[in-house]
């Protein structure tokens, strides 16, 4: 058994150097919302300067910060750098200077994710050099972000999961925490401004020197739901010291260890890829649930094992009402995970061919070792202990210790999702961009494209059109859309000929869901074929 702890040890080791590792090196990754377009384009030579720059995203975003670089290597922070919506519209200085200027700009999705990129554009030509690009996001700011957030995932495990456990479980040994649960809560405390702090770096793409500024820690509270979070975690790490001041099991002290326990769950729930996932009125409780199953289950463990080092003697009662609560506990976590992955990876392929799924498939195979752990504890230790077998109990000492090492390593390999986005979130940007699909039929056939495929205006484009596999200039292209299930349309359209795509514009699509599109192709003045396919269209979120 020795030796397959000290195998577990080194194996975790290099788990964990290799997740710090990918988080430093790897290159910054976008969150939720996605730049559609910009005008002007990226690369584009202008003639003269713009006035305005404007970005269009996959969703409504809140603008944060805007830095444009001159020629001359000089940076201009933009003071008028638009409102929340899909379209922002960033107001540039007057230009004077020819030469090549680069934007980078800061902004925040609807789930709280700053996110940033660049846009190089030339005025007249371009220059002999580029000025240099200042948004990069620095790899110390990154681990900062990673580091901070997950010691004060750790202090609300042992701090507020602990006083939940002492609350609801371990009433017998209410003492026993007294040491680890205020340490616990005392860094969380101290994480809380330091994390506000990293969060404010990523907001506006700041270095880490601005660390104490004004406008960091503003933005670090303010610009995104993250401050709010990180607030509300304090107020449950706060909480939870009042409930270990009453005892715990007093009933003030029960009733704030529980209030402890559901700030903590609204606080992940306040932010984040998953609780802002549609249908929000399901994934945002799922979210809360997940969170408040966790600190019970892990944040249990370190009193288990204080129980069995510290106070033998209620350690068995202890430990009997832990196994008989747990698999209810286990089962809202099963089931709230479950309906969470779903929401966030859609297809299966994508767990494995997206750092999201990816980082979903090292969670699961963590959470699986510590379900080993925790079956042995339960089915194979647990009876032993309670008889008093003292080599049943420092194995199961040994179990525990090994699901805490598994526990802290599940919140390490969690916090890199701050870091990529879902594969969901992806999908999306790609639909808002357009959804293309290629029709066929008696011989013929075409690639139809519908942008964006979401309510509203849209253009449906016509290309690729082929008879008998040899391609074709129609002599007209009709677009007919219709949602007979509804009783709407059909709308139609006469096609316009832009080089060798046909254009249909003027569409307004009042509702989500499947629409039948029509392509009527007039081949020659004797054969026409009708083209019959179906779009997918969600709801409008520009």
């Amino acid at each position: 058994m020795k030796a397959l702890h000290f195998a577990l040890y080194r194996l975790l080791r290099q788990v964990g150097l290799a997740i710090f590792g990918l988080l430093l090196f790897t290159a910054a990754a976008s969150a939720h919302a996605q730049l559609v377009r910009s005008d002007p384009v990226d690369g584009a030579v202008v003639g003269s300067a713009p006035g305005i720059i404007t970005l269009t995203f996959s969703e409504p975003v809140r603008p944060l910060v805007a830095r444009l670089a001159l020629p001359n290597g000089q940076i201009v922070v933009l003071k008028e750098i638009g409102a929340k919506g899909s379209v922002i519209a960033l107001s540039l200085p007057d230009i004077h200077a020819s030469g090549t200027y680069v934007l980078s700009w800061r902004v925040a999705s609807g789930d709280g994710h700053p996110i940033g990129g660049g846009l190089v554009f030339s005025v007249g030509a371009p220059s002999a050099a580029a000025p240099m690009n200042d948004g990069q996001f620095e790899p110390l700011v990154r681990a900062g972000l990673w580091s901070t957030r997950l010691l004060l995932m750790l202090a609300l495990i042992v701090g507020v999961g602990g006083a939940g456990f002492y609350a609801l479980i371990g009433r017998e040994n209410p003492e026993g925490g007294n040491v680890e649960i205020p340490t616990a809560i005392a860094v969380g405390l101290l994480m809380v401004p330091l994390l506000i702090g990293f969060q404010g770096l990523d907001s506006l793409g700041a270095p880490l020197s601005d660390l104490l500024t004004a406008p960091v820690w503003a933005a670090g509270i303010r610009a995104t739901s993250y401050g709010s979070s990180i607030l509300i975690a304090a107020s449950a790490l706060i909480v939870a010291y009042a409930s270990r001041l009453l005892k715990y099991t007093s009933r003030s002290g029960m009733a704030l260890a529980t209030t402890a326990l559901l700030l903590a769950g609204l606080a992940s729930a306040s932010a984040g890829h998953a609780s802002t996932a549609p249908p929000r009125s399901l994934t945002a409780p799922a979210v809360f649930l997940h969170t408040v199953a966790v600190l019970l289950w892990i944040g249990s463990l370190l009193p288990l094992v204080v129980a069995f080092t510290r106070n033998r003697t209620t350690a068995p009662k202890v430990l009997r009402r832990f196994s008989s609560s747990i698999p209810a506990i286990i089962g809202v976590l099963g089931l709230s995970g479950i309906l969470l992955a779903f929401v966030q990876i859609r297809m299966l392929p994508a767990l494995w061919s997206t750092d999201y799924g990816i980082v979903l498939l090292v969670k699961l195979a963590l959470v699986a070792s510590i379900c080993v752990f925790a079956v042995l504890n339960r089915y194979w230790l647990t009876g032993a202990v309670i008889a008093d077998d003292r080599r049943a109990t420092q194995s199961l000492i040994r179990n525990t210790r090994a699901e805490i090492v598994l526990g802290t390593l599940v919140i390490a390999v969690l916090g890199l999702w701050r870091f990529t986005p879902p594969p969901r979130a992806m999908s999306l940007t790609h639909a808002a961009d357009g959804q293309q699909i290629k029709a066929s039929r008696d011989g013929a056939s075409a690639t139809l494209t519908i942008r964006p495929p979401l309510t509203g205006p849209v253009r449906v484009e016509v290309g690729d059109i082929q008879i008998d596999g040899k391609p074709v200039e129609p002599i007209s292209v009709k677009i007919e859309l219709d949602k007979p299930s509804y009783g709407i349309g059909p709308f139609v359209r006469e096609a316009r000929q832009e080089d060798q795509i046909y254009l249909g514009d003027g569409f307004v699509l009042p509702l989500d869901g499947f629409w039948i599109v029509r392509v009527t192709v007039l081949v020659t003045e004797f054969r026409s074929v009708t083209l019959t396919d179906v779009f997918d269209i969600s709801k409008e979120t520009r």
